[in-house]
């Protein structure tokens, strides 16, 4: 799985400076715009059922959540489109999307494949289809990375790149369900209203707490586009994003993987009644060490790089990574500690954590948007993300001191 994901951002990232040159700083900041729509609605899309395929016990009990996954899907993505007409206009005037307004039409598209992709990633998972999930995971990164080219040649702008991404998923669906049989699932006939309702009704929590907690935490790290859009121009967050797909996406993936490995270690620790504060140390040191090259070559050929490597248009998106640096560093370091509060069973807590940055996250924005330029914002939000680590990492120490009386 690992080295799925791995090849599937080598995919993206190797593709980028090909899409650099066909689409537009200004297309790749609507397209960015409309990621981080879904990214933010597809925790209500899907009403988080999918976590709950790999609790039950039968396999009956995890196609009917699997069918809720579906319905919810569904129902969310017409609701969605409804609301859209409802609000056109001051949805166009609110993020300025004058020059893009057909993208509003995708998001609802989007959202119903990304809600069946994840059902089907968490029900295949529950039975260790882990080749047909990494296979579907590089067969949708390949897709959209060559229809959003094959696109791109025939002008169709922002709307190419999320045609991709909708065929991208839509072929990773139609791949792992025939490749597994599974198509009954989408047999409407098995569809008993009253049964899945009462299905919904068992597992309610998830939609009621476990959506809002991750809506936050998925504001936090949105928020930057949606300020931007508002206040700058598309090409600003077209900038913005190629960052994140060059530089921040990497960090994320390497970070996910240590915090998996070391959140096995403590967990085993925890439950002997062993201190992991040593190994909390000793992963924070190992992340330090690792994150301050790609930090100092952000640092200091970042313009260059980015124009280099995809364009000179492109110069400014390695002016704002030299900013930014600090912040996907500190993240980088702190990120994986996170699971600390799982293991120690402060969920509560870590959903207060989340609550807190993402409404300091929208406030620090906004407020520095109206007063400064783009390289001000990008400044005084690196300096946010700076300090937020940096409170977040000294939590995580305070709940893992609290078993460190006992000897190791």
């Amino acid at each position: 799985m690992f080295s799925a994901t791995l090849f599937a951002q080598l995919i993206n990232i190797a593709a980028s400076p090909v899409l650099t040159r066909i689409y537009s700083p200004e297309e790749f900041g609507y397209f960015s715009f409309y990621l981080s729509v879904c990214a933010l609605l597809i925790v209500y899309t899907t009403g988080r059922y999918e976590f709950a395929i790999n609790t039950v016990k039968t396999e009956a009990e995890s196609q009917q959540l699997f069918k809720v996954v579906t319905v919810f899907s569904t129902l969310f993505a017409v609701l969605l489109l409804a609301a859209e007409q409802l609000f056109y206009e001051p949805i166009i005037r609110l993020f300025k999307l004058e020059g893009a307004s057909s993208l509003l039409l995708y998001i609802p598209l989007t959202l119903l494949v990304m809600g069946i992709s994840q059902g089907l990633n968490y029900y295949l998972n529950k039975y260790k289809a882990f080749g047909v999930l990494s296979k579907g995971k590089v067969l949708r990164s390949s897709v959209t990375s060559g229809a959003s080219i094959a696109f791109g040649f025939t002008g169709l702008q922002s709307a190419g790149l999320i045609l991709a991404n909708v065929l991208g998923y839509a072929v990773s669906n139609v791949y792992q369900t025939r490749v597994k049989k599974i198509g009954f699932l989408f047999n409407l006939r098995e569809y008993k209203a009253r049964s899945l309702a009462r299905t919904a009704a068992q597992h309610k929590h998830y939609p009621l707490y476990n959506s809002t907690s991750a809506f936050f935490d998925n504001m936090a790290v949105q928020a930057p586009v949606f300020i931007l859009m508002r206040f700058f121009s598309e090409a600003i967050v077209g900038f913005y994003s190629l960052t994140i797909r060059v530089a921040a996406m990497p960090i994320s993936l390497i970070s996910a993987s240590v915090a998996q490995v070391f959140l096995s270690e403590i967990a085993e620790l925890h439950a002997k009644g062993r201190s992991f504060l040593p190994v909390v140390k000793k992963v924070l040191l190992l992340l330090a060490g690792i994150g301050i090259l790609p930090v100092v070559l952000l640092v200091i050929a970042g313009p260059w790089g980015f124009a280099l490597v995809f364009g000179e248009k492109w110069r400014m998106a390695g002016e704002l990574s030299q900013i930014l640096a600090f912040g996907y560093y500190a993240k980088f370091v702190v990120s994986p500690l996170s699971v600390v509060f799982f293991v120690k069973q402060k969920v509560k807590l870590l959903s207060m954590i989340q609550g807190i940055r993402a409404i300091s996250t929208l406030s620090v924005l906004w407020a520095s948007s109206v007063y400064l330029n783009i390289k001000g914002v990008v400044f005084v939000y690196s300096i946010h993300e700076l300090l937020f680590y940096s409170l977040y990492l000294f939590s995580i120490f305070h709940i893992s001191r609290d078993n460190d009386h006992i000897r190791s």
